[in-house]
């Protein structure tokens, strides 16, 4: 299940990896077909939602379930760390023919420019362009296009002709590249939407029939309170017991269509920690244990980067930090180890990286 482990070394030896790698095959531990089925279940769990996305309600089920887990577990001591991040909310898009209205998503935005609509909406003809190459020698100007989303750039393309719109028809076998060629690094004005298999099928009949439609919607930037979570296992030995070691992963997701990021493959990291978090409640290791679970992180590491000033604040390194108990209980514990989870499911391969 893990393919990469992102390690940061502090001020201790590489014995202590491999301290932490023990839980993993621990007798501790239930059978390897029950940690399985938990790990499946975590992440089918995590997953659930049609949006894990920080600052949509799937991303405060996930969090909700897994305190609610470490409750379970007997954990005791956690903490949630509320912090501000500004992300784009998809507050609905459609598609309406006649009488009919069919349900459409936003696209990221470019920069800071989402795709929302004009209030009035836009109203034009529907032309299909397969991959982008179907769309030569066909009227472009003034029409909403429709794209496989398997397209590539093609998009921008269809832009430079003149659309006035571009609808994504959900492709098999997507995959992260094409996901990077759907948005752009400058503000423009190109309103870029997404249409689910059930709705893409309806529309290339729409296309079919010459149908004249009109597309509505709105996606706007919100700053959101999004929480990371901090269970603390103490250390069973009464001297070691004053340092800590961190173990952290992310538990949102993120998707080049906010409202649609379920996440499955993004979920491994928080299942992975849950299940460490099981074999640390179960025999607690010498040291304390810290197990960060952190939100925003594809919104340029949003929960670490309003955490490393409690670590550092606690280190006595940096003031001017709100005076809380989570930054009370740090200031107990010595760190003596980070460890950054992040995991695939498509690799047995680990590997341990001190950037």
């Amino acid at each position: 299940m893990a393919s990469r482990i992102s390690l940061r070394v502090l001020d201790t030896g590489a014995f202590l990896f491999l301290f932490l790698l023990v839980p993993l095959t621990s007798p501790v531990l239930a059978a390897e077909s029950e940690r399985e089925f938990r790990l499946r279940r975590t992440v089918e769990t995590l997953s659930a939602s049609a949006s894990r996305m920080t600052g949509y309600p799937g991303a405060t089920a996930a969090r909700e379930w897994l305190v609610a887990e470490l409750e379970s577990l007997g954990i005791a001591e956690f903490y949630r760390h509320e912090f501000p991040v500004l992300v784009p909310i998809d507050e609905g898009f459609w598609l309406e023919c006649g009488g009919e209205r069919l349900e459409l998503f936003g696209v990221w935005p470019n920069l800071v420019r989402t795709p929302t609509l004009p209030p009035e909406g836009i109203e034009g003809p529907l032309v299909y362009g397969g991959d982008g190459s179907l769309l030569e020698g066909r009227p472009v100007a003034g029409r909403i296009v429709l794209l496989d989303y398997a397209s590539g750039t093609g998009w921008v393309d269809a832009f430079h002709l003149g659309a006035a719109a571009v609808v994504f028809l959900e492709s098999a076998g997507a995959h992260r590249k094409e996901a990077e060629q759907k948005f752009l690094d400058v503000p423009a004005d190109l309103p870029r939407l997404y249409a689910r298999q059930d709705v893409a099928e309806r529309l290339r009949m729409l296309e079919r029939a010459r149908a004249q439609v009109r597309l509505w919607g709105r996606m706007a930037w919100r700053e959101v309170a999004a929480q990371n979570l901090i269970a603390i296992i103490p250390g069973r030995d009464a001297i070691l017991k004053k340092e800590v070691v961190f173990l952290a992963a992310h538990y949102d997701a993120m998707s080049p269509v906010p409202a649609l990021a379920p996440g499955a493959e993004q979920a491994a990291s928080a299942a992975a920690l849950l299940e460490l978090a099981r074999g640390f409640a179960g025999q607690p290791p010498k040291r304390t244990v810290a197990l960060l679970w952190t939100a925003g992180h594809f919104e340029n590491m949003a929960g670490m980067r309003h955490f490393a000033p409690l670590l550092l604040a606690a280190a006595g390194r940096r003031e001017s930090v709100e005076e809380t108990a989570l930054l009370q209980r740090l200031r107990a514990l010595e760190t003596r180890f980070f460890v950054g989870l992040d995991l695939s499911l498509h690799s047995p391969r680990l590997g341990a990286f001190r950037p």
